[in-house]
């Protein structure tokens, strides 16, 4: 018996790393190419437009098909489709510095998009399936981990290889990397399970008009919403905090990007954190609930404590780590409304939410501050973000409303 616990501890963390490294693979090519946009210009004289319109190549890419690809995680299997999916960002990563010209780089963007639209509806899956419950919110933690992780290494590693050895190299060996881990996945993943064995294991037949049912409901429809308004609070805190407070207190960017730099990290260790609650306590809703309308209360906070360091830092770090601390335990409301066989198409359509988020608020952000209100962009986060709190309550509330039908 001691065995069997032994054998099913190891194997739920294999897993955890495994999906971990992969998800940490899919967040830094997401940053593989901008961190280099200067030295592309510099280089190739491409504009900065023309480098800006990749970005939304790639990410208009990634949400339209991250749907469509968790129908296919849920009749084919997830394993085969995020080993794919991690070479095809790999791939294109290297062809990046290997076929010349403006044109190329719009196709790989678009085969990278489609790389990436597989981790969410894959990573979610496997992890259901695989990873038994009482370790499920660790899981999910490792998996955000690694995604934060590699948002935060990609800008400094590709920036430093790009300074090095020039733009072109850096893609060849960022992209060779992740060809050799797509490698070591494959091996030890060959016993890993999915939402297409649940399906199989209960002899449950596809059904279109049951799965559109189940993505109109409206648990699912709020979900969707709250990751919008998660990704678009999210990022400006993240992305804007440097120029807002350049304009509106003259604080050295530099400075201020070390703000942005305490918030990811307090996130990373809020995830962590977050992880490990999730599996002692029972009510997730409230504690998602709770932890998201604190950090947009912090966001808030931002706008209105004075412009000092001893305040900032501590600021952003507390705000960063409820942040965090709220992710697994989302994760875990979220995977109690999605059938187990139909779990990669629930994953996969709401976490389209994060890019419709990310494709649109960043506009308003900028209109900002070419209007000279800088500090608001806090006030426009928190609220997102604490709108974003509210929005799963109400999920979780119109699933417990629902008749059982399963």
């Amino acid at each position: 018996m001691q065995a069997a616990a032994l054998g099913e501890r190891r194997r739920d963390f294999r897993v955890m790393g495994v999906v971990g490294l992969c998800h940490f693979f899919s967040h830094f090519y997401q940053l593989a190419l901008p961190p280099l946009f200067v030295l592309i210009h510099q280089t190739e004289g491409y504009s900065y437009g023309s480098l800006a319109l990749l970005i939304t190549v790639f990410y208009t890419t990634s949400f339209s098909l991250q749907l469509p690809v968790g129908f296919f995680v849920d009749k084919f299997g997830a394993r085969p489709i995020l080993m794919a999916g991690v070479a095809l960002m790999a791939g294109t990563t290297i062809l990046y510095g290997l076929v010349p010209g403006y044109p190329a780089l719009v196709v790989f963007s678009i085969v990278a998009g489609a790389g990436n639209s597989v981790f969410h509806p894959a990573d979610y899956s496997i992890l259901n399936a695989s990873v038994s419950k009482p370790r499920l919110g660790r899981a999910f933690s490792i998996h955000n981990f690694g995604g934060f992780v590699g948002y935060a290494v990609g800008p400094v590693l590709m920036a430093g290889m790009g300074a090095l050895w020039g733009w072109k190299t850096s893609v060849m060996i960022a992209g060779a990397a992740g060809l050799i881990t797509v490698l070591v996945a494959i091996a030890l993943s060959t016993d890993f399970r999915d939402s297409s064995h649940t399906r199989r294991d209960t002899s449950r037949s596809p059904d279109l008009k049951a799965d559109i049912k189940l993505l109109s409901s409206a648990p699912a429809l709020l979900c969707l919403v709250f990751f919008a308004l998660l990704a678009g609070g999210q990022m400006g805190p993240q992305w804007f905090a440097d120029k807002a407070y350049f304009l509106a207190h003259d604080i050295p960017v530099v400075l201020g990007n070390s703000f942005i730099s305490v918030f990811v990290v307090g996130i990373i260790i809020g995830v962590l954190a977050g992880g490990v609650v999730a599996d002692r306590v029972r009510d997730h809703l409230r504690l998602t609930f709770v932890s998201f309308l604190l950090s947009g209360l912090g966001m808030v906070l931002m706008a209105i404590v004075p412009p000092s360091p001893l305040i900032i830092y501590p600021l952003f770090a507390i705000t960063g780590f409820l942040f965090g601390f709220a992710f697994s335990s989302r994760d875990l409301v979220v995977s109690s409304l999605a059938p187990p066989e139909s779990s990669g198409k629930v994953f996969g359509f709401v976490f389209s939410g994060l890019d419709i988020g990310a494709a649109s608020v960043p506009l308003v952000y900028g209109y900002m501050i070419g209007a000279a209100l800088p500090l608001e962009i806090f006030y426009l986060s928190g609220a997102l973000i604490m709108l974003s709190g509210i929005s799963m309550a109400l999920a979780g509330k119109s699933a417990a409303a629902r008749p059982e039908t399963q």
